[in-house]
């Protein structure tokens, strides 16, 4: 497998909060450091997904080193970072020459740089068996991400976006983790997509049952396209704006206008899930109040049977009109 990875990055720091008014952490005033920690986690956790066919190992009694050949489906990350030229941490990409390209994108103005990096990714590799725009502070863990990804692509024949969820560590007495990207107010959402859950069930590699959910909220600060989908996207005029920011517009409308976003249901979230490597939504745990008590039942097991594949028919379903509704019911054919 072939992945293509584009990522924006931009850094420079503002002393006026005034000047930031969103709170992104790339104009954060003294977060350099973190920043920084934030990107070489990025770029690492996208390194340590590649799948070569030999492993070394160094052989102290034989000053050799000997090559174990890996049974593994090899899976080869490309990654590109695209900067003003201007904007960045170049000590931190000063670290990884030998391993990322950097692009140069010029920019009369600074904030349409997540929409330049969009559009060099969906436009420059069509060798890619997957392509996935990701944000310079998300960590990726999970080191079947994108088998992952290109399973969901493959057996919903690339009619669908699925984005992971994104998260943040809490470690404080009870509470392990933050999902950052909780439900939308329905009157903003409704202009996008009709939120369902459990529309869609599968099993990942003949053995983890997960399900999955039009999403509430369907930014990640990620996605992740097929190569199919990217030859759709070529062919049509993406958009510049119309979700909150340039940014969210890049990372989030890119796949919204045209197709409909999943994300695993909140019984199964773990299934697909990326670190926000730099915090921003902490200091809401102590200053928001504590909303319902959620227990979560899992929806393939809850009434003794099973969910057997899409909701809806597939019958209704075209792609040529995707941009017309937002939401249009799903394929009837299983996930596996």
């Amino acid at each position: 497998m072939r992945v293509q990875v584009c990522i924006p990055h931009y850094f420079r720091e503002h002393a006026d909060p005034g000047e930031n008014p969103n709170g992104y952490g790339s104009l954060r005033s003294g977060a350099r450091l973190a920043r920084s920690i934030a990107l070489s986690r990025c770029i690492t956790s996208l390194l340590d997904l590649q799948r070569r066919p030999e492993t070394c190992l160094l052989n102290m009694s034989s000053c050799s080193i000997d090559h174990i050949a890996n049974s593994e489906t090899p899976l080869e990350v490309q990654i590109s970072l695209c900067t003003d030229g201007t904007n960045g941490l170049q000590e931190v990409l000063d670290l990884y020459t030998n391993s990322i390209q950097v692009i140069d994108l010029p920019l009369d103005n600074p904030r349409d740089l997540p929409l330049a990096c969009r559009d060099h990714l969906i436009r420059n590799h069509p060798e890619a068996d997957l392509l996935s725009y990701l944000e310079d502070d998300l960590v990726i863990h999970d080191k079947l991400y994108f088998d992952k990804q290109l399973w969901f692509h493959a057996y919903t024949n690339h009619q669908f976006s699925l984005m992971p969820h994104r998260y943040e560590r809490v470690d404080a007495g009870s509470m392990e983790t933050l999902m950052v990207d909780g439900p939308l107010d329905p009157s903003f959402i409704s202009k996008f997509a009709q939120p369902q859950t459990n529309v869609a069930h599968g099993q990942f590699r003949d053995v983890e049952n997960v399900s999955f959910d039009v999403a509430s909220n369907p930014h990640s600060g990620t996605f992740c396209v097929s190569r199919e989908q990217a030859q759709q996207l070529q062919a049509a005029e993406l958009p510049r704006d119309g979700f909150v920011g340039p940014l969210e517009t890049a990372a989030t409308l890119t796949v919204l206008h045209r197709y409909p976003v999943m994300k695993p249901s909140l019984n199964c979230w773990k299934f697909l899930r990326v670190e926000h490597g730099h915090p921003s939504f902490l200091r809401y745990i102590n200053t928001l109040p504590p909303g319902c008590s959620i227990q979560v039942r899992d929806p393939l097991q809850q009434d003794g049977s099973h969910r057997i594949g899409w909701a809806g028919s597939h019958e209704s379903v075209g792609l040529s009109d995707q941009t017309k509704s937002p939401w249009h019911p799903v394929p009837g054919s299983m996930l596996r």
